[in-house]
């Protein structure tokens, strides 16, 4: 069995777009929980992963492949900026020291907001996903207008406050071009519970039937996984009472994260 490694350093080459200068950009292709103060970089340093170019001062945005380990929660999150890329067992195995990812939950993300969403998501006690197909219900509720004034791309989860406490997350609608500026909506356990009622033993169901490791699981994941719900919904005998189920949720995410009702279509 290959020994384990911790927190992993390497230099990349870059050449600014601005002025076309070659450079060196130091990060990280490993990330190890256990060194704390990289990990509160890797939360709260938003310029963690920008290169600023020594000829002509311009701060670029790098993205680069890099795997976020937290041995005691059992987590791998991969950021892997090419969504084609595919993760190796020979990769894991250097991460590691085996070959097996029974014991870990395994991520992958495309940007470094995603990654650092989906970390901050899997430091909870409560699933992930849910927590996407909560993200994705709230959004559907605002208007047109407030989707046209808090973006979908600027649209996250974080810590609720302060505190960073991982069991207690809310939802971030960022302003469009009002840097900083954001609407913040505790999730409150009662929308928890109802969610994890509704959604997980689906979700129990389809992970028995595939084991796809380091899947994202998104927003996008989200809307499809909504949308395969409800057609097979509507194929079923029991439509009706799974249409109530579902409004029921609508119900409660508008009443918990909203504070308003929201009445059902008809």
């Amino acid at each position: 069995m290959a020994s384990t490694i911790g927190t992993h350093e390497m230099d990349a080459s870059i050449r600014c777009p601005a002025c076309r200068a070659s450079g060196t950009f130091h990060t990280w292709d490993i990330i190890d929980a256990g060194d704390v103060s990289l990990k509160d970089r890797v939360l709260f340093d938003e310029n963690l992963f920008f290169y600023t170019c020594p000829h002509c001062q311009s701060k670029i945005h790098i993205e680069s492949k890099c795997l976020y380990i937290d041995r005691d929660k059992k987590l791998l999150i991969w950021h892997i900026p090419d969504p084609r890329e595919k993760v190796t067992l020979g990769e894991v195995q250097g991460a590691l020291g085996t070959t097996s990812l029974a014991a870990y939950t395994c991520r992958a993300a495309l940007t470094w907001g995603e990654w650092r969403e989906k970390i901050i998501e899997c430091e909870s006690t409560y699933d992930d996903r849910l927590y996407e197909i909560i993200k994705y219900g709230a959004y559907q509720l605002l208007s047109k207008d407030d989707k046209e004034r808090l973006p979908l791309e600027a649209y996250h989860i974080d810590y609720a406050d302060d505190g960073h406490d991982p069991e207690r997350l809310a939802l971030v609608f960022m302003k469009k071009d009002e840097k900083g500026m954001a609407y913040v909506y505790p999730i409150t356990e009662k929308l928890k519970d109802v969610t994890k009622d509704i959604f997980m033993p689906i979700l129990d169901q389809l992970s028995r039937e595939k084991q796809a490791p380091f899947e994202r699981f998104g927003y996008a994941w989200a809307s499809q996984f909504m949308t395969y719900l409800i057609k097979a919904a509507e194929a079923d005998a029991n439509r009706d009472t799974y249409g109530n189920l579902i409004g029921f949720w609508i119900k409660t995410i508008g009443e918990e994260i909203f504070q308003t009702v929201v009445k059902p279509q008809t």
